[in-house]
């Protein structure tokens, strides 16, 4: 009978001692995050998150949410006193100031981005630098693009080479009625276009489709979730799928979802708490599901 135990209790720390490496090395690789950095789009600075970062601290997460550089500050103050090293800002810079920030960080985070805010997720995703990526209607990066009028009305504007690069982008309402606005009322879009909208550099969305800056989709990447918008006219829908669909690592975890009716503005127009609520279940269930081994 002693015997019997004996054998017993070694097959058992035999067990653990095979099987305590295993999942050490999967808790490694699977990592939790409380942490998110939510990075927004042209035209825009952190304060673009207020809604959201207050979603998200209530459900116990450490929010982040970092202006690109010379965008920091009150939107009213920025209109104007137009920072004038808005000229020469490139994605580049924008990218080296988003990596430094991250890494100063104690733990890798869960990264959100809106718009051109989206392509940077991905970006430093690529760089081993995210535990989870959100992209919300993001901006395209080289080599990904669409035969599709309202992507090229709404975007024309800031790739047109006849229009200097020695002046910053200060677009009139009307072009943000169409762009950004075009599921909300008059009224309203005045109100978002005051309050949340700074001047911009015209070179930002030109140079983040230069050589240089392609995305590596064949890389083994952490899980991804791209969301776009039906009525989206400034990177509609199918430029957001083909972005996604890129991604070719069979071992990587992707998702995709399409929110009916909402425009580029879905970070902030009325309705924007569904497309929160959708990002935490997300990531709820991306950091709570079971772990499989391949």
């Amino acid at each position: 009978m002693q015997s019997i135990i004996k054998k017993t209790q070694w097959a058992v720390f035999t067990i653990i001692l095979l099987v305590t490496p295993l999942f050490a090395k999967i808790n490694t690789e699977h990592h939790s995050s409380n942490t998110i950095v939510m990075i927004h789009g042209l035209f825009q600075n952190g304060n673009s998150w207020i809604k959201w970062k207050t979603y998200f601290e209530e459900r116990g997460f450490q929010v982040y949410t970092p202006s690109y550089p010379y965008h920091d500050g009150d939107p009213t103050e920025l209109n104007a006193n137009v920072d004038e090293r808005l000229v020469n800002l490139d994605f580049e810079e924008v990218l080296t100031y988003m990596t430094a920030f991250i890494d100063s960080l104690p733990e890798k985070p869960i990264i959100i981005g809106h718009s051109i805010g989206g392509l940077l997720m991905q970006k430093l995703v690529e760089s081993d630098r995210a535990s989870l990526g959100i992209a919300l209607a993001s901006a395209n990066p080289r080599g990904i693009s669409v035969n599709d009028w309202k992507y090229i009305r709404s975007n024309f504007r800031m790739v047109n080479p006849f229009r200097s690069r020695n002046k910053v982008c200060r677009p009139p309402l009307r072009w943000f009625r169409y762009t950004f606005f075009n599921t909300i009322n008059d009224s309203l879009a005045a109100e978002e276009h005051r309050n949340f909208f700074v001047p911009e550099s015209r070179i930002i969305a030109k140079s983040s489709t230069e050589k240089g800056q392609e995305i590596n989709f064949s890389k083994p990447h952490v899980p991804l979730l791209f969301i776009s918008g039906e009525k989206d006219n400034d990177l509609p829908p199918k430029l957001i799928y083909k972005n996604f669909s890129a991604y070719t690592d069979s071992t990587s975890s992707k998702a995709y979802y399409q929110f009916p009716g909402r425009s580029h503005y879905m970070v902030s127009e009325p309705g924007w708490e569904e497309v929160a609520r959708y990002v935490y279940h997300w990531i709820t269930k991306i950091q709570h599901e079971l772990i499989v081994v391949r």
